[in-house]
């Protein structure tokens, strides 16, 4: 079974547990006393202000915690500006006073530790949604759910390419959610902050349905056919991952990552094909996904068995007996 990560905060890929109990007093301790802190950027979208800022033990790579940012000065703002998804920082800062149980951090001190660069490069995103002119006019929409933590309290989701917290008064309607579940949100667009955007349940008798269940896919035979998908090799993981993409109603997408976990050697040779597919295709012939590469020339299909053990894990995945059960559509 596949070991997932915890966090208590936006963009976790793991439900709270209280194994990460210790970290967030330990974050607030350094900042309190002035010492600077390291860690990752987990997201970074200037446009609206949003990045995320990933602190992890450093014994334990499933230990960490998740902070957003905000700039203390018109320096440190341009500096976050400029930051990109998996490159190292090093800030200081102090915790802000906000009501959310989503922890934000006011840095008055950012240095760049070292760059990612994506292998291969992915090329800057353009987002396709504007934010929040799509969602003005309207009560409700569909959006993926991007995370739910904090038992319900903090809701993140996605509204095609753009990530949006929302604001929760009562967790006991969002709990139960999970990563990459469709949702129909009853919603209001807050006032403040007004960067990044915030969205709020409306007071409505069910402001959250779900349209498309993740977790109900648990278990069962899977058979996609999609574009390939390819995660790089990051800090986090050492070699590429593969993917195949699922369009969903709305305009949304989501991908579920091709694994074995059973037989390494069947995994490398999942991976290994799935490479030589990507490389067969044209130069160039992919697109910016945000952290993903998207293949606009192989399509694959694949069989195997849906797995989501966790409401909040990063990706889906189809379990996939061997390279046998994929077959490269195209080119």
């Amino acid at each position: 079974m596949l070991r997932l990560s915890c966090s208590i905060l936006v963009a976790a890929v793991a439900a709270l547990t209280g194994a990460c109990a210790s970290l967030p007093a330990k974050v607030e301790r350094a900042l309190q006393s002035g010492q600077p802190i390291e860690g990752d950027i987990h997201g970074a979208f200037a446009e609206l202000d949003q990045y995320v800022f990933t602190y992890r033990e450093r014994d334990d790579f499933f230990d960490f915690v998740e902070v957003s940012l905000i700039a203390a000065t018109p320096e440190v703002a341009t500096a976050l500006a400029g930051l990109r998804r998996h490159d190292r920082i090093r800030i200081q800062g102090v915790l802000a006073d906000n009501r959310s149980q989503q922890p934000h951090v006011e840095v008055s001190s950012l240095e760049v530790v070292s760059r990612y660069e994506a292998s291969p490069p992915i090329p800057a995103y353009e987002h396709s949604v504007e934010i929040p002119d799509d969602l003005v006019g309207k009560d409700n929409e569909l959006f993926l759910v991007h995370a739910v933590v904090a038992n319900g309290a903090v809701l993140v989701v996605e509204r095609s390419d753009v990530v949006l917290p929302v604001f929760v008064r009562r967790p006991e309607l969002t709990r139960a959610l999970a990563r990459n579940d469709v949702v129909r949100l009853h919603y209001e667009i807050r006032s403040r902050p007004d960067r990044p955007v915030h969205l709020e349940l409306a007071d409505v008798a069910q402001p959250v349905e779900v349209v498309d269940s993740i977790t109900a896919l648990h278990g069962r035979a899977a058979d996609l056919e999609g574009a390939l998908v390819l995660f790089p090799q990051s800090p986090q993981v050492r070699f590429n991952v593969f993917a195949v993409l699922e369009p969903l109603v709305g305009g949304a997408q989501r991908q579920f990552t091709l694994v074995n976990f059973d037989d390494t050697a069947k995994f490398t040779a999942i991976r290994n094909k799935l490479q030589a597919a990507w490389d067969s295709a044209s130069p160039n012939a992919a697109v910016s996904g945000r952290n993903k590469l998207i293949s606009t020339q192989v399509r694959v299909r694949v069989k195997g068995i849906y797995n989501q053990i966790d409401p909040n894990q990063a990706n889906a995945q189809i379990v996939l007996d061997g390279p046998e059960a994929i077959e490269i559509v195209a080119p």
